[in-house]
């Protein structure tokens, strides 16, 4: 596996991926670990996967606890970190970031073409399942610093590259994921062969049915990933929900902005408010979760949800500084979650003592508000009116009155 070299968004850089390497040939130590694995994942470069982990190796790796502390792990840390807030509080490593990275490190593994090489029996791959579900519940965060840790490594595992390399020849096409084809490919002749190398995203890629959950179990200790990337959040999601809940992220100013401005460069902007929107009327009771799954209980106070509603409206004011808010018809006719994103606008005169003006502090306040107004009549004409009445009568309400003694 590769990732992007730092800053993100930079080229990919072209590298071969490793095979997958016996136990006996594995990391060895912690430093060993994270010189390979995680410095690699967090700052651009190969991943190397070996044989799984376990917590036995993690308590192993502890003993050497140093190597948590290395100068050059600490300070990729914090530097990525500032590409998402420019002050971020990190907290050095500790056993339950240690866990976070080995849970990966073992879910790559899983997809590896050459786990057959490690264990054969199925009855050892699911005691592997259960024991990387383990390890990522053990990472479960306690407060907003433990959570922005999480997101440092589960961010970069949606953003691993794959360098493929695809062998023609006269009878078909063969593809080696993340690999070199052997020097003599089986399939075809030593001549009338073609190789060449097509770098993929690796979480759009066909994955094992074990790989889809333990990527749940993985975005689920990382609150702040399924914020930003709410598409890939796992089932039930809520971002009222856990010990530390998205919404605690939108109080805070600097990771509020953030999250807005991450949302707003995302080409499909109105799905993504509207997973967000959906998910919060879910947690309050006033949509039916997929499939009938009860919602997980949250923090649904005024605050939290109107931190939320707040966010969403400022991503459409976002919109309407780049003059890319012009909505046709279409998502909002057949998505009540799009519908209920689009009206969040439309219910600022009543939310407006609470959550306050979204433009009040533009320079230039009396042509944004021209067209913020244009803006909100258009979406007047996408959306139904009951939807708006419904949303004053249930959403707004729990926002703006104290909730009863």
């Amino acid at each position: 596996m590769t990732t992007p070299e730092q800053p993100r968004g930079g080229l990919v850089p072209t590298s071969r991926n490793l095979a997958l390497v016996t136990r006996k040939a594995g990391f060895g130590t912690a430093a060993g670990f994270i010189a390979r694995f995680v410095l690699p994942l967090l700052g651009g470069g190969v991943v190397e996967i070996a044989a799984p982990l376990s917590r036995f190796d993690r308590d192993a790796m502890l003993e050497d606890s140093g190597a948590l502390l290395l100068p050059d792990l600490l300070e990729l840390r914090t530097r990525v970190a500032h590409q998402l807030v420019a002050d971020p509080a990190l907290e050095h490593p500790d056993a339950n970031e240690l866990s976070l990275w080995i849970g990966l490190h073992d879910l790559l593994a899983f997809d590896h073409p050459d786990t057959d090489r490690v264990w054969t029996r199925a009855s050892t791959w699911t005691r592997v399942e259960s024991e990387t579900r383990g390890l990522f519940a053990q990472a479960s965060p306690s407060d907003l610093s433990d959570a922005l840790a999480r997101h440092l490594a589960v961010a970069a595992l949606l953003d691993l590259r794959r360098d493929d390399r695809i062998v023609t020849g006269p009878e078909g096409e063969q593809r080696w994921f993340g690999q070199e084809p052997p020097r003599r490919v089986g399939l075809f002749g030593p001549r009338l062969v073609e190789v060449r190398g097509e770098t993929v995203i690796w979480i759009d890629q066909p994955h094992r049915p074990v790989v889809a959950r333990l990527l749940d179990d993985a975005m689920a200790v990382s609150p702040l990933t399924s914020l930003l990337r709410p598409g890939r959040a796992p089932a039930g999601w809520s971002p009222l929900a856990g010990s530390v809940s998205p919404a605690q992220f939108l109080r805070e100013r600097s990771f509020a902005r953030a999250v807005c401005h991450a949302w707003a460069r995302e080409r499909e902007w109105l799905l993504t408010g509207g997973v967000i929107a959906g998910s919060l009327l879910r947690a309050i009771g006033l949509g039916e979760a997929p499939g009938g799954r009860p919602q997980p209980a949250g923090d649904d106070s005024p605050e939290a949800i109107g931190a939320v509603v707040g966010a969403l409206i400022h991503l459409h004011v976002l919109k309407v500084l780049e003059f890319d808010a012009r909505i046709g018809l279409g998502l909002a006719e057949r998505n009540w979650s799009v519908q209920a994103f689009l009206a969040m606008p439309l219910l600022l005169a009543r939310l407006e003592p609470v959550l306050g003006r979204p433009f009040s502090g533009q320079p230039d306040n009396e042509s944004f508000a021209r067209r913020w107004d244009e803006y909100c009549e258009h979406l007047g004409g996408l959306v139904p009116r009951p939807v708006v009445d419904n949303l004053l009568a249930t959403l707004v309400r729990r926002v703006v009155e104290p909730p009863s003694p």
